[in-house]
């Protein structure tokens, strides 16, 4: 730092090499086909565009459709925008980059961990409004919201360089049931029990009118624009390399106390660096007045992650939600920024309150490893413990978090996933 000061000969570079960055929006092949089963394929096939994805985001044009007589206020719960797909896909080149499924419930885990109280104005326009419950969100029936791409995916996220001289493809599949993006504010006298509000209920849909992907693309000065040339002429491989994002759930936990769960087996190369795991009860996400994206404590007093025969965290956390005892559980949550982002302080989103009325997330670090080189396989066990038995219909969530490597050659068109 006192070099910085005395370095009074440091010359002056007046350079700009990037000119010009203008937002493009690419449409779907079909604008109708955009509603509930339909799956929307957005490409970007001009190969000479230099394009940031990283910066990208999904826009969104619809409308509301309920009953007249339906007296209860409607709007998307938290995060309720992106519930609307099933599944998102990323391609280039023909090649699937990353694959996230039903990322509603992924990018909450995530955004949970990862985003601080400062991320909160910016996020929405995605309907990431636990403020005011997305109450404005809609208004006289329309809406309009746009969902960052680095909101749902890992490689938009973390790999934030241009893409030269290749094919892209952006894949959403729309959900077949549009209740699970909504909440609803009651008034009168109905009730969502009742079987005649429900009757009406189940009648409501979302209707997409537009859906666009807008990506910035770069203009380059001539300096710029030759060292990319040379770099595709080269016949170079370009690596790209991201944290990869997996849901793996676990339906309908037995009703009982303890219980272990084979979450899958994986080769050395993806093995886990980083855990999310979270319990939904069904009822908190069909039909309710209860946030889609709430989640639930289930009277848990102990996780623990096998990786083969590590165990992670090594000593038992011994927690008690019901007696609001859960200082190590909120510990791990609040440290996550710091071991994923390599952040010296955190800045955790939820306070400890609402840690456990909307969480609990309960995140586990692995990424500090034997990395030998004998084993070809890796087992992901996890054992949680409660308090008390399971209720029915409880599922089981874990993000799992892996490091993914994949090249691409601007020349050949060539892309290899490592």
């Amino acid at each position: 730092m006192d070099r910085s000061y005395l370095d009074v000969t440091e010359p002056y570079v007046n350079e700009a090499p990037i000119q010009e960055m203008f937002l493009h929006s690419f449409l779907p092949f079909s604008s109708t086909a955009i509603n509930k089963g339909d799956e929307i394929r957005i490409p970007i096939q001009n190969r000479d565009a230099v394009t940031l994805p990283s910066e990208s985001f999904i826009y969104i044009e619809g409308k509301l459709i309920k009953p007249a007589d339906l007296l209860s206020e409607i709007t998307f719960c938290q995060n309720g925008l992106i519930n609307l797909f099933n599944e998102i896909k990323y391609e280039i080149n023909s090649v699937e980059i990353q694959r996230v499924k039903r990322p509603g419930v992924s990018s909450s885990l995530k955004g949970y961990c990862s985003y601080t109280p400062a991320d909160v104005n910016c996020l929405q326009n995605a309907t990431w409004d636990d403020a005011d419950s997305n109450r404005k969100f809609i208004k006289d029936g329309t809406f309009t919201g746009c969902i960052p791409l680095k909101h749902v995916l890992g490689f938009a996220e973390d790999y934030n360089k241009v893409l030269i001289n290749c094919s892209q493809q952006l894949i959403l599949n729309r959900a077949t049931d549009d209740l699970g993006s909504l909440t609803f504010f009651l008034k009168g006298n109905e009730v969502l029990s009742d079987a005649t509000v429900q009757a009406k209920v189940k009648t409501i849909k979302i209707e997409l009118t537009k859906v666009m992907w807008k990506v910035p693309v770069v203009k380059v000065n001539d300096r710029e624009k030759l060292k990319l040339l040379k770099i595709i002429d080269s016949k170079k491989t370009i690596n790209c390399a991201f944290r990869n994002w997996e849901l793996c759930e676990y339906p309908n936990i037995p009703q009982t106390r303890k219980h272990s769960w084979m979450v899958k087996t994986c080769s050395r190369v993806e093995k886990p660096r980083c855990l999310i795991i979270a319990f939904l009860r069904k009822d908190s996400s069909h039909m309710t007045e209860e946030f889609a994206s709430d989640f639930d404590a289930c009277s848990l007093t102990n996780v623990k992650a096998y990786i083969n025969s590590v165990e992670y965290p090594y000593e038992n956390y011994n927690e008690s939600f019901d007696k609001d005892q859960f200082t190590m559980f909120y510990q791990g949550y609040a440290d996550f920024q710091k071991y994923y982002y390599e952040r010296m302080t955190a800045q955790p989103y939820l306070s400890k309150e609402k840690y456990k009325e909307l969480g609990p997330f309960i995140c586990i670090d692995c990424s500090r490893q034997n990395d030998d080189a004998k084993t070809s396989t890796i087992d992901l066990r996890i054992e949680f413990e409660a308090a008390n038995n399971f209720q029915a219909d409880t599922s089981a969530y874990c993000l799992l978090i892996h490091d993914r490597v994949i090249q691409y050659n601007p020349f050949t068109g060539e892309v290899r996933k490592n």
